[in-house]
């Protein structure tokens, strides 16, 4: 039983589980001010290889070495032990790199919640990769390593203006099999779990203090299966890596090369640490050997090399450069060799490798002997990190109705629930419509569609965003985006008034435009579809212009630059007309005058009747009447524009020069809201 000679509150004691592939590492802690203080530890081995690579393969194996440390603790506390922090194994981590981006509208500014929509985008896609290898995966947290705007580089999008924004992240999941694996073998012993964290988290925080989790720095954690790496950069955890490859390592090629049994081989490498004079062994043929630890040295080195190799290259591919510092933990990175040779193969000075031991831990007060170097440093850790609460446990929430289970962490977020549901990104931000292109005077013009209607998110009934934070038994709706509608354009959209006017002797004059669409006549209230082509074709003639405004053009001379122009000229947008009358030519004898006058014959008349504002209107004209003649028959007054004049006839834009029969319906008037 623990010595009671400082007082023990024996309902806060923490018990930690340290479940590693050699061995089960258990101890029991009480809270003592600002640090833990060690009451007992028990360390138990497992009898066969039930676990390996640091994945549990015989779950009633591992669950007996469990009861067994249970047993052994709750004997020396004298008290039952119910509850265990316990930890996943880094080693069970999938690191994923993704990339997504996304097109932009032009002159649009890039808003925070635009950015979180494409990490998710890209989160989905490193998951989608992890899930074609296998099912369930708890997303642990991802960091994002690049953002881009128009594929060049840029350290932040937020508030940025482009046609194209993308990010590429590393995102950590955790297999729900792993969980569920851990979780049984804690059930199978009896026990429950107090607290689930991540061992390269929990040790992480244990030995480097908050104030260096800024610098860029790698900790390896070298057990038995595997090497578990965590790497830091600007205050959080750029990637978490597994090399597999450990202390089973040096123990298989020491057992083959001189024929011994696993067991044997483990205890030489353990002693190998101790760089005795001589080591003696006997192998499985009776023969003995007495090998110097320098023999042993040579033995085990190309297997030491390609461990650090393996080491050097996972930090370098995720870190994409060495780091400022590594640190070394867990029973195999005493190995010999290794610390020297990761510093080569990262090109770091020795001195910026090094083991780290039980003693970096500030917050355990612990005076026993068995924990003392770096194997020790996972368990302390594990149990820092249930007193501290920076763990990980389960929590529940619904999206949508639907009940979803996360792996909880310590900033849950909408996003990370969004993750865990399936929703799609593509359903959060509302994507700009359609546009249409249109060619315009023979240019191309593009008319982006309308702006879509972003997602609605409400988080127990309250407005919400992607960043807002959740936690158990929240209730998250979420409405999806809409997307924006194409954008209705007609051809007055294309083109401002002053394209429909002239100058005359100075003084601006507006007219009805002719326009065409795919070669047919248009108004400027056609509506415009994808790929329509609209000319306009002028403002009609200089003869629609002289009726128009009621002038004889035969009595006057009509100039552009400095040049008379034909009654048939077209005018448009922007010319420049002088007028001026006629100067009066010498008349002919009249005796000739009589005789031409004789010759020639009657005009025939013509007299139709059309309906105007669906009144009737009856015509008399020496030629052909047109369209324009009907302002000669009605009270309408053009020279005070009072909006934009509309002329329709038979239901169709009017064109001046249109020749007019009998019943024709005709439309003329203003339209004010337009003016």
């Amino acid at each position: 039983m623990a010595s009671r000679s400082t007082p023990i509150d024996w309902v806060k004691i923490i018990c930690a589980l340290d479940i590693g592939t050699r061995s089960v590492v258990g101890l029991a802690c009480s809270p003592h001010g600002d640090q833990l203080r060690v009451l007992a530890t028990e360390i138990a081995f497992h009898p066969q290889r039930d676990m390996m690579d640091g994945q549990i393969h015989n779950i009633a194996g591992v669950a007996d070495t469990v009861r067994q440390v249970k047993y052994s603790l709750e004997k020396r506390l004298g008290v039952p032990v119910e509850e265990v922090a316990v930890a996943a194994a880094g080693r069970a981590l999938k690191t994923q790199q993704s990339f997504a981006e996304k097109e932009l509208t032009p002159g649009q500014k890039i808003k925070r919640e635009e950015v979180t929509s494409l990490e998710l985008e890209a989160l989905e896609k490193a998951k989608k990769k992890l899930s074609a290898k296998s099912t369930g995966y708890y997303c642990v947290g991802y960091t994002s390593t690049g953002y881009y705007l128009d594929e060049m580089p840029i350290s932040s999008l937020i508030g940025q203006k482009g046609s194209k924004m993308g990010t590429r992240i590393l995102a950590t999941f955790l297999p729900n099999v792993v969980v569920e694996g851990l979780l049984t073998v804690i059930e199978e012993a009896g026990l429950s779990v107090r607290s689930l964290t991540l061992e390269p988290i929990a040790a992480l925080k244990a030995t480097i203090p908050p104030e260096y989790q800024m610098l860029n720095l790698a900790l390896v954690d070298i057990g038995a299966g595997t090497s578990d790496i965590a790497i830091t950069r600007e205050g959080s955890v750029l990637a978490y890596a597994m090399v597999p490859m450990a202390g089973d390592e040096i123990t298989e090629k020491i057992a083959d090369t001189y024929l011994l049994s696993f067991n044997q081989a483990e205890e030489i490498k353990i002693k190998l640490t101790q760089k005795p004079k001589v080591i003696s062994l006997q192998n499985i043929l009776g023969i003995k050997h007495q090998l110097s630890w320098e023999q042993l040295a040579e033995t085990i080195s190309p297997v030491v090399e390609k461990i650090a190799a393996n080491i050097a290259n996972s930090i370098l591919k995720f870190n994409e450069k060495p780091p400022r510092a590594v640190f070394l933990v867990g029973g195999g990175s005493q190995t010999l060799g290794l610390k020297e040779q990761v510093a080569e193969k990262l090109g770091l000075p020795p001195e910026k490798v090094v083991v780290k031991g039980r003693e970096v831990i500030s917050g355990i007060r612990y005076n026993g002997k068995r924990l003392k170097g770096p194997e020790g440093i996972t368990p302390f850790a594990i149990a820092l990190s249930a007193v501290e609460n920076k763990y990980y446990g389960f929590s529940y929430v619904t999206v949508n109705g639907k009940v979803v289970r996360l792996l909880e962490t310590e900033r849950q977020k909408v996003v990370d629930a969004l993750l865990a549901a399936g929703f799609s990104a593509k359903k959060i931000i509302g994507r700009r419509g359609k546009g249409i292109s249109i060619k315009v005077q023979g240019e191309e013009r593009y008319i982006p569609g309308e702006a879509g209607e972003n997602a609605r998110i409400y988080v127990n009934k309250k407005a919400g965003s992607l960043e807002t934070p959740i936690n158990n038994n929240d209730q998250i709706i979420i409405e999806e985006a809409v997307e924006g509608k194409r954008p209705t354009v007609k051809i007055k959209d294309l083109f401002p008034p002053d394209k429909f006017s002239i100058i005359l002797n100075g003084s601006p004059r507006q007219l009805p435009p002719v326009f065409t669409v795919n070669g047919k006549e248009a108004s400027l209230d056609t509506i415009l579809s994808d790929n329509d082509e609209v000319e306009l074709k002028g403002l009609g003639s200089l003869e629609d212009f002289c009726r128009l405004a009621e002038l004889d053009w035969q009595k006057y001379q009509f100039l552009l630059g400095g040049k008379e122009v034909e009654a048939s000229y077209i005018l448009q947008p922007g010319d420049e007309l002088a007028c001026r009358l006629r100067q009066k030519s010498s008349t002919s004898p009249p005796q000739a005058h009589n005789q031409a006058q004789q010759k020639a014959k009657p005009p025939a008349a013509h007299t139709i009747t059309v309906q105007v504002n669906n009144q009737k209107v009856t015509i008399k004209s020496s030629q052909k009447p047109s369209f324009v003649d009907i302002f000669n028959y009605i009270d309408f007054d053009r020279s005070k524009p009072q909006g934009r004049l509309i002329m329709s006839h038979n239901g169709s834009p009017a064109s001046l020069t249109s020749p007019l029969k009998d019943g024709d319906k005709i439309s003329i008037y203003w339209d004010k809201e337009q003016g």
